[in-house]
């Protein structure tokens, strides 16, 4: 009986120990989330970091900006992303980039719910982008996809997506990750030490290469894509998603609200659409759907910003400004009443 009470207790103790090591050796350097930082594109996955950073700012007097790949700036550096241009022009107020490349509202949700810091009693501007309900590949609402990104994120067990259909072992897999924070941890480790993917399957894809390479990660230096050359931008019929339909907006919707649940003052920046890549029909029904989202924002007391939708030449692709377009974006909303009421000047 004695015998079994100390592996119990071991047992007990080695849990807690595993459980402690997340909060004792986070291994993250804090002190490189300053001025236009950003989640590095090769650690978009690396939640734990993204917690990580999150506390940092919420515990700052900065503005956090969350939101997708425009936010995040996936055709440009850090230094000209529309946060950063928002810096430039706004020496006495600091914009956080909280963007996360790859991310989607579904995902997002996950990621505020699950791994962010609880912000409170403070201003949060969010992107909304509304690339998302383009189609309903995009909205998710389609059939059954297997390249939706960030998957962990999504719901597991309810609400049901119809586009994501994962396997039980999947399922249990992302629920046992979420719940203990060791194995985001673990997931953080490999990632930034590491050479991301487990140590057999890098063995058995680099043969010829030496191991000590697997165990010295360097952190490659994001080089933004080039965009669409204007004269190569084709008019589309985009087969959107209506605000009572779609399954991206009702998970943005839910995100801004329970931001505003916790004492926060939220304002949703909807990102400019390159509406010169539609037809006229999608330009009335995207327009259309633009007034029905910013009529729902406010009646929930959430403040809707819509800047200007810049030239042609200002956009990478359908949703993505160059780094001028950010900087005539970011221009424009200093002109904006309610964003400039918004920020406190």
């Amino acid at each position: 009986m004695k015998k079994l009470k100390y592996i119990v207790i071991s047992f007990l103790i080695l849990l807690l120990s595993a459980a402690a090591i997340p909060y004792i050796l986070p291994l993250t350097d804090s002190t490189i989330f300053t001025g236009n930082y950003r989640i590095p594109y090769s650690m978009g996955e690396d939640y734990f970091l993204y917690g990580r950073y999150s506390k940092h700012v919420a515990s700052g007097n900065t503005i956090p900006v969350i939101g997708d790949s425009v936010i995040w700036g996936h055709y440009t550096d850090n230094e000209h992303t529309l946060p950063a241009q928002l810096n430039r022009l706004n020496p006495e107020i600091a914009f956080t980039n909280m963007g996360l490349d790859g991310i989607h509202p579904a995902a997002m949700n996950g990621l505020m719910n699950i791994y962010s810091a609880k912000f409170k009693n403070r201003k949060i501007i969010a992107g909304v982008n509304l690339l998302w309900m383009s189609s309903p590949r995009h909205d998710l609402t389609g059939p059954v996809n297997s390249e939706i990104n960030h998957m962990p994120l999504l719901p597991q067990i309810s609400p049901g997506i119809p586009s994501y259909q994962p396997s039980f072992e999947e399922k249990l897999s992302a629920l046992i990750t979420r719940s203990i924070p060791l194995f985001s941890w673990i997931n953080h480790i490999r990632i930034s030490r590491f050479a991301e993917k487990s140590f057999y399957l890098w063995t058995m894809e680099n043969p010829h290469k030496n191991l000590s390479e697997y165990f010295s990660r360097k952190e490659e230096e994001f080089k933004a894509p080039q965009g669409i050359q204007p004269e190569k931008m084709q008019e589309q019929n985009i087969e959107w998603v209506t605000t009572d339909r779609s399954l991206q907006w009702k998970f943005m919707l839910d995100t801004l609200l329970s931001l505003k649940k916790d004492g926060n003052e939220v304002a949703a920046l909807i990102t400019p659409f390159n509406t010169y890549m539609m037809t006229e029909k999608s330009r009335r029904e995207y327009f259309a759907t633009l007034a029905g989202m910013e009529w729902t924002l406010r009646e929930n007391g959430i403040i809707p910003i819509i800047p200007l939708i810049p030239e042609k030449k200002y956009f990478a692709d359908s949703s993505h400004p160059t780094a001028e377009g950010y900087k005539l974006i970011a221009e424009d909303l200093m002109k904006n009443r309610e964003f400039m009421e918004f920020i406190g000047k």
